[in-house]
């Protein structure tokens, strides 16, 4: 049996499911090593795992950060 492919986000998902800001999006990716990976899908374009975003964004809220 098939695994069903991922769900590939864009960042303005990602930047809505967290509540944060685009600068403050991309420092956490830098900082923060839990932070969902980037996937690089252009030249200009990069989009994240729907999964990992939302498994993030459960953490946080489990942690009360959010």
């Amino acid at each position: 049996m098939m695994k069903p492919p991922k769900r590939i986000v864009r960042f303005s998902y990602l930047m809505h499911a967290t509540g944060l800001s685009r600068g403050a999006c991309y420092r956490e990716m830098k900082s923060n090593p839990e932070f969902p990976k980037k996937i690089v899908l252009g030249i200009r374009a990069i989009g994240f795992d729907a999964d990992e975003v939302d498994a993030f964004v459960k953490k946080l809220i489990e942690r009360g950060t959010i």
